[in-house]
């Protein structure tokens, strides 16, 4: 009799040591996901940002027709008209500028044709960082996940006619479509605009 009181007492307390553990596991979850919201949260309030030297740069968010995707673009940029894009790029044209009044500094949405899934971000992401290193210095290329989106990050530095453009640019899908959005600048500015360039690619988020 005794030894089925001890039995129990120690069943008992596997039990409350287990219920204890999971509530600290569920504790320690419902924390990390409040950060994350918090975080978030500010991301989205935080429309404001600096240049290296401290110039000030006001944001607001901007998106393509209905598209259910978001992206900060600098209040002081203007989108350029179709004949200015058509000059500025040649290929394949994006759908939307946005630029200083220099046009040097530039915020770049292209909504393509090309069938892509989610799931094959991480591998185009790497075919293009081996088509662009041919002629281009790759900086840095990554890939991670925005609102379960996979976004593929390419920092690259790349020849022009008369100078070199510094450009970090996201690839993504989008109702399996693949959609590129760059920052893009001179290299001489590169220096002064690149935080400001991570404000803007970080910015990106999905309602959908």
């Amino acid at each position: 009799m005794k030894n089925k009181k001890k039995i129990g007492k120690i069943i008992f307390g596997v039990i409350c040591a287990i219920i204890v553990g999971v509530c600290l596991i569920i504790q320690l979850i419902f924390n990390q996901k409040t950060e994350k919201l918090k975080q978030e949260g500010e991301k989205l309030e935080t429309l404001v940002t600096q240049t290296k030297s401290g110039e000030t740069i006001e944001t607001e968010y901007t998106h393509v027709e209905d598209n259910k995707f978001f992206i900060k673009v600098p209040t002081q940029f203007h989108p350029l008209d179709a004949q200015t894009i058509a000059q500025k790029y040649s290929g394949d044209m994006p759908d939307i500028v946005f630029s200083n009044e220099e046009t040097n500094i530039n915020v770049v949405i292209s909504m393509t044709e090309n069938e892509m899934s989610n799931s094959q971000i991480n591998s185009y992401r790497i075919y293009m960082e081996e088509v662009l290193k041919n002629n281009s210095e790759i900086i840095e290329s990554n890939t991670y996940e925005v609102d379960n989106h996979k976004v593929g990050q390419i920092k690259l530095i790349s020849k022009a006619t008369d100078t070199e453009i510094y450009n970090n640019m996201i690839c993504f899908s989008y109702q399996n479509k693949l959609v590129i959005i760059s920052f893009n600048c001179t290299k001489e500015l590169k220096e002064e605009w690149q935080e400001v360039g991570d404000f803007i690619i970080n910015s990106l988020f999905f309602t959908e």
